[in-house]
């Protein structure tokens, strides 16, 4: 039938076709088919409507409009596709061994394509007659923990908005307690204004967007590292950061945004924590990009006024250090050039003879502080450049250990700058009147900065000596014996100092300390593996039980009796390690 439907209320006739109808699309009316049903090779029909068919209520009609608004508005706060950033459940236990694995690997002895992974694996054989196997033990692992923790409830994380009153609560706890001095990713003064631009509507469409994403993650942030305070005891944090985390391809959009910096840079460092190092790393990447398009960079400003340029330099100072930070734990070009940048400290950088940089005590708003000291960033980068690099790598061995020579220098100076009462120094902890207890997290995280980057400088002579147990190659140079003292000296004071400073290790964060201390357990694990009978083997399995001692604690009370399954992973990857050293010593006494 192709005659025009009569239109019930009158006027025009509507003379739309059924297909058209369907697609939504203009009909032409053209007899005897539309063009549409020409080209789809279909009858054009035009039905005429039941009279006797009966409209929906309009009460019912209305139920299904706000059905699909609570559909649309629940769309709407779930991350957008292709994004690929996401916070993982820290109960979920598959997803916690994959960062755990991720981060041994980049231990070093324990990497897949490494020849000293090869030689440990067999010479744990040939000490104790049992295979040292990772897929074997997350599994076990995984078992046990389902065993014993069967009933933990999951937690079911969803976008959340926070309200403004605890958006509010945040900057004031942030501008009070002057939290710029450490993490300077926005100016208090700015946070107030723009949230009440934003309360008030007074924003366009598009810097709605942004000052929306940049508020959520702020307020994330702050309820995370601050979740203890009762003001944020109701928090949904986690939440929070996915809400935001769905805004990010409109961050993205705005690259001279310094609204859409501050939030990427919250999120990276919010993600990174929680062991998801790669993503952390992606949104670094964007933030980088964003600091070269404002100028933040150099020293001298594109525009604009100069108050607001020295804010975007302590952004790209925040930016360089977590970048030097992730190039040198995985071994990874970073994402800054330094030879493209201005690396004059800010001119309100605490000097570095202060002690209030060690010190736990009330924070200043006249001087930048950030979480370590800046100046291990800066040798950070020389490290990657002299030693990891592909560069580095192919150079002849008396090369690799001139850069040695020079870095270990480098370290030196640094150290002799602190105050000498707070100079790291591992005899310090064993003596009763060290004040290891007044050190803020601060001046924790100097004194494990300094063993890390002692360690990884003096590990470069024996890894390109290949001096390890199997693996003899024709040419090379025997390790400098300084260099091993030293990098075993990095290593167990590391674990001494976790162990003098349990309280460092907390649930929530323990992946921010996750490289520190399975670098130093599996190194002073293969020292002992490779010699039983060595003098330093008891005090070191001591030490390595010491350790573990700590993560069972950690599990003990944890929440709801049931640890989080971090904790009990590293708890059985250190008994592992001190079951294992323990047949080797006993091998070894039998052989003696």
């Amino acid at each position: 039938m192709n005659h025009p439907r009569p239109n019930p209320r009158g006027g025009r006739l509507r003379a739309a076709c059924d297909l058209c109808r369907s697609k939504k699309i203009k009909c032409d009316g053209e007899k005897p088919a539309c063009e549409t049903c020409r080209l789809a090779g279909a009858e054009c029909i035009i039905s005429l409507p039941d009279p006797l068919a009966k409209k929906p209520a309009l009460k019912a009609q209305l139920v299904e409009a706000q059905s699909r608004v609570r559909e649309l508005e629940e769309l709407a706060k779930a991350p957008l596709p292709g994004i690929g950033i996401h916070i993982r459940d820290p109960t979920d236990f598959d997803a916690a061994m994959e960062i755990f694995r991720w981060h041994l690997a980049c231990t070093g002895p324990l990497l897949p394509t490494s020849l000293r992974g090869e030689a440990l694996l067999s010479t744990v054989y040939a000490r104790t007659g049992r295979t040292f196997v990772l897929d074997s033990f997350a599994a076990e692992v995984r078992n046990e923990y389902q065993e014993k923790h069967s009933t933990r409830p999951s937690r079911s994380l969803r976008p959340k908005w926070p309200d403004i009153e605890l958006t509010q609560k945040s900057i004031d706890h942030y501008a009070n307690q002057n939290l710029y001095s450490v993490f300077p990713m926005a100016e208090p003064g700015r946070l107030q204004t723009l949230l009440e631009a934003y309360t008030c509507n007074a924003l366009d469409e598009r810097n709605r967007t942004v000052a929306r994403a940049f508020l959520v993650a702020f307020t994330a942030f702050m309820t995370q590292i601050h979740r203890h305070l009762p003001a944020f005891a109701e928090a949904e944090p986690d939440c929070y950061i996915l809400a935001a985390l769905s805004l990010l391809p409109h961050l993205i959009l705005e690259p001279r945004s310094i609204e859409a910096l501050q939030a990427v840079m919250i999120m990276a460092h919010y993600i990174t924590p929680t062991g998801q190092t790669e993503s952390g790393q992606l949104l670094l990447g964007v933030a980088v990009r964003m600091l070269y398009n404002l100028g933040a960079h150099r020293i001298i400003p594109l525009a604009g006024n100069a108050e607001q340029h020295v804010h975007l330099r302590a952004l790209f100072w925040g930016c360089y250090a977590m970048d030097k930070e992730m190039s040198i734990r995985s071994a990874q070009p970073p994402l800054i050039n330094d030879e493209d940048c201005d690396l004059d400290l800010p001119p309100n950088y605490i000097p570095s003879a202060s002690t209030q940089q060690f010190l736990d005590q009330p924070l200043s708003g006249d001087v930048l502080i950030y979480p370590s000291d800046l100046r291990f960033s800066l040798l950070k980068s020389k490290i990657y450049t002299l030693l990891l690099s592909p560069t580095a790598q192919t150079l002849p061995e008396h090369r690799k250990l001139e850069s040695i020579r020079v870095l270990d220098e480098h370290l030196a100076e640094l150290k002799a700058s602190f105050s000498i009462h707070f100079q790291p120094d591992p005899v310090a902890y064993l003596r009763p009147d060290y004040k290891v207890h007044d050190l803020g997290l601060r001046g924790m995280n100097i004194h494990l900065e300094y063993y890390y980057c002692l360690r990884v400088i003096h590990e470069a002579s024996i890894a390109s000596s290949m001096a390890y147990p199997g693996t003899e190659i024709v040419g090379r140079l025997e390790p400098l014996a300084s260099s091993v003292e030293l990098y075993y000296h990095a290593v167990r004071s590391t674990l001494l100092y976790f162990i003098r400073v349990e309280g460092l290790i907390q649930a929530p964060t323990v992946w921010i300390h996750a490289q520190f201390i399975l670098s130093s357990a599996t190194a002073l694990f293969w020292n002992m593996i490779h010699n039983p009978v060595a003098e330093t083997f008891h005090s070191d399995l001591q030490l390595l039980g010491q350790m573990q001692a700590v993560f069972t604690r950690l599990c003990e009370n944890c929440w709801a009796g049931a640890p989080l399954p971090p904790l009990f992973i590293f708890e059985a990857f250190l008994a592992m390690l001190v079951g294992l050293a323990r047949e080797a010593l006993a091998r070894g006494t039998l052989a003696s």
